[in-house]
Order: structure tokens, then C-alpha cells, then sequence
């Protein structure tokens, strides 16, 4: 591997002991990773100043700068570059501070494997989108997604209730595909020190308390309302609605197969999570994404991933899961947004959150109705042949006509 194609990866630390225990450690990517060490913000800053890195690892505490507003100068200055907190005890609010600017949140003591493992994950970035610099840019940049207003202000309101309640509360934001992707950010960094995966927006509001999802709204904006769109906005309403669908349908197909609880919650929540890169796609590329859905109308026997690598040059799947992925959300819920459409490009075929939600996806896709109770054309069935659970759709298709309406 050349120079240029390895990592680049600057550590920001001012205890010079942790650099130099770092340092060793390192040792052995030193094929894969160009790693360099400084022990202020300020020397972050000048060397970034000459030298570009592809992540940037800082602690939390440091005199002078705190890291922070070290992560919020990198963000504003050099967006194309990742950016982790490693850190020790750090305060609440300073932590809070840094949720708009770092992608994740490791705590010290780190073992070099969980080190390993998140940075290589993380920095797939630059193969995951066929070197793509403007989309890299933009999923570096994001902090959070917008929310649905009337959510927004839903949540808002229930927080200042008397009567709130946590239920209440991960209801309304299981609800809202922009304030789980945060809230399950937040839940799963190692500032909390939980060493489970939190695998629903209500686990996440439990593991939180209500006192801290308060700051987090109304102190310091980590969610946000969706401003009005030039156009869109039927479209984003639709893609509100569907997720939503997805994941109750998913939570259930998991539940009918007796699957636990924690592969049905990161079914609900890849369900909902999973059409999260049509909105980034929206958002970012409203000229695109009309072109999208212009050859989309003319041919609706087209796939809509492959419409999206012509239009965009990736699709909606690969965009959300990234994003996902890079904001620390646990493997589960990755896989299943990234091969939703595709599962077949999945290397497992055991049953997983992916199957239910592949599925769930189809059936909200395909009008399943009394009257036409056919399987939806969207499964891989040659997929669920191979999970063993082939056999159960019909049984599947009538789990959903009870549930969903379309029975009557």
C-alpha cells in the first residue's frame, strides 16, 4: 500500500504517556495507517493547516481548547475530515456540546481491537462510495436530520408536560425517522458506558432519562424541525409514513417467527431507518432526485437502486447505511438499510432484522390485499430460500392483512 493510500489519522491528546502508549500499539497498521500525535488544539490546528487527514481522534479534556470546540473548528474548516472523540470522564454539557461535530464517542480505557474496529469501520467511507468527494463531504457534515414539524413539536410539547412520561416520550420519537437516527447515536456512544447495542429509540430514552433527552432538545438542538422545501415535501411525508409502516411490519414478522426482543427492536428500527438516504438524497440533490423520480415514473420496472447509481452515482441504501454505520449505530441495523433492496449481497443468509424488514419493505411496496394475495414481486425469494424461511410468507402475508388494514 502507497502512502497516499493509507489512512491518515491524527491523535489530540495532552497526556503525552496515552500518545506514547497509542503510539505502540499502532504499531502494527503502520502498513495501513499514517498516524501522527499532538498533545493541544492548537497543534491540531497548525498541522491540519499543512497536511490533510482522513480522521481526527481528540480527547475531550485539554487546557486551552477543549475538544469540543477543537471537533467544531475541524467541522467548519476541513468537513471532509472524520471526526471521534477517545476520552476519559468528560462533563455532560461538554459532551453535549460536541454532538453536532463528532461522529462517535469512544471512552477511555479503549482496548486497541474496539479502537481498531471503529476506526476501519468508519473510515470505509473512502471505497463505500466509489470515491464519490461531494457525498463524502455531505454525510461528513451532517450532524443530525430533520425532523417532521408537527413531531418536532409533539415531542416539545410532551417534554414540558407534567404529565411526561418516558413511554411518552420514545413513542413520539419512534415515530420520526430524524430523531431516532440521533437518539440511538447518542444511546450507543461510549460516553454512557452501556456495553449492550441500544436497539430502539424507547431502550435509548430509558438509558437516557428524561432530564437529559430535555437538554438535548431544548438546550441544545440535536433535533431539529425540517424547513419548508422548495419541493418535496409530499414526497417526504410519504417517505415518513412508509418508514413507519416498514418498521411496525418488521417488528411484527420478527415477532411471528419468535425471534427476541432485541432482533425485534432492531427490526422496528431498521424498518424505520431504512429509506434515510432518500431524504439525505432529497435534501442535498433536489435537482437529482427529480431526475430520479422523472425515468422512475417512465419505468417503474426499473429498481430503484439501480435508477439511483445512474442518476447519483450510489443508492439511497448505501448513502443511509453509511451514515448510520458512521454515527456508531449498531451492525444489525447497517446491514439491514444497506441490503433492504438487495439482500441477496448480504454474506449471511441466517435469519436477521435485514429479512424482516427486506420483506416488509415489499409489502408495504405491493398492495397486498384480500383479493390479491400473490407474493410481492420486490422479495428475493431465492434470499428467503436460502434463510429457510420461504415457507413461512403466506403465513407472513396474512400476519400483515390482520394488522394492517388491508384485509377489511
Amino acid at each position: 500500500m502507497s502512502i497516499k493510500d493509507k489512512l491518515r489519522i491524527l491523535f489530540v491528546d495532552d497526556e503525552v504517556i496515552l500518545l506514547q502508549s497509542l503510539s505502540r500499539s499502532i504499531r502494527p497498521m503502520r502498513k495501513e495507517w499514517d498516524c501522527e500525535f499532538v498533545s493541544s488544539g492548537k497543534e491540531a490546528l497548525s498541522i491540519l493547516s499543512k497536511k490533510s487527514f482522513d480522521l481526527v481522534v481528540s480527547d475531550m479534556r485539554m487546557p486551552g481548547m477543549d475538544g469540543a470546540e477543537l471537533l467544531t473548528k475541524i467541522k467548519h474548516t476541513y468537513p471532509e475530515t472524520m471526526r471521534f472523540v477517545l476520552s476519559g470522564q468528560a462533563e455532560e454539557s461538554v459532551f453535549l456540546r460536541s454532538l453536532g461535530s463528532m461522529h462517535q464517542f469512544l471512552a477511555k480505557p479503549c482496548e486497541f481491537a474496539v479502537l481498531k474496529r471503529a476506526i476501519n469501520r468508519g473510515l470505509s467511507l473512502r471505497n463505500y462510495l466509489n470515491n464519490n468527494i461531494e457525498i463524502k463531504k455531505i454525510l461528513l457534515e451532517i450532524g443530525s436530520l430533520p425532523s417532521l414539524p408537527e413531531l418536532y413539536c409533539k415531542l416539545m410539547n410532551e417534554l414540558e408536560s407534567p404529565d411526561s412520561s418516558l413511554e411518552k416520550v420514545g413513542d413520539i420519537i419512534a415515530q420520526d425517522v430524524g430523531m431516532t437516527s440521533k437518539i440511538l447515536q447518542v444511546a450507543n456512544s461510549g460516553f454512557f458506558g452501556y456495553s449492550q447495542n441500544v436497539s430502539s429509540p424507547l431502550h435509548a430514552v430509558q438509558i437516557l432519562g428524561m432530564d437529559l433527552i430535555q437538554n438535548l432538545v431544548l438546550t441544545y438542538e440535536v433535533f431539529s424541525k425540517l424547513g419548508e422545501l422548495e419541493s418535496g415535501k409530499t414526497f417526504v411525508d410519504r417517505i415518513w409514513k412508509h418508514s413507519v409502516d416498514v418498521a411496525g411490519t418488521s417488528m411484527l414478522l420478527a415477532r411471528e417467527e419468535g425471534m427476541d426482543l432485541e432482533i425485534e427492536n432492531f427490526a422496528f428500527t431498521a424498518g424505520l431507518l431504512h429509506e434515510i438516504g432518500k431524504i439525505i438524497l432529497l435534501l442535498n440533490f433536489p435537482q437529482k432526485f427529480k431526475e430520479f423520480l422523472a425515468i422512475k415514473f417512465r419505468d417503474q420496472n426499473r429498481s430503484n437502486h439501480e435508477i439511483e447509481e445512474e442518476v447519483f452515482g450510489f443508492s439511497h441504501a448505501k448513502i443511509g447505511a453509511h451514515l448510520v454505520g458512521l454515527w456508531g449505530l449498531p451492525d444489525p441495523i447497517v446491514e439491514a438499510i444497506l441490503f433492504h433492496e438487495t439482500p441477496a449481497e448480504c454474506a449471511s443468509n441466517a435469519p436477521s432484522p435485514l429479512t424482516f424488514v427486506h420483506v416488509a419493505n415489499a409489502f408495504e411496496e405491493e398492495y397486498i390485499t384480500e383479493t390479491y394475495r400473490g407474493i410481492p414481486s420486490k422479495i428475493d425469494q431465492e434470499y428467503l430460500s436460502k434463510t429457510g424461511l420461504y415457507p413461512r410468507i403466506p403465513k407472513w402475508i396474512e400476519q400483515y392483512l390482520r394488522t394492517s388494514g388491508n384485509g377489511n
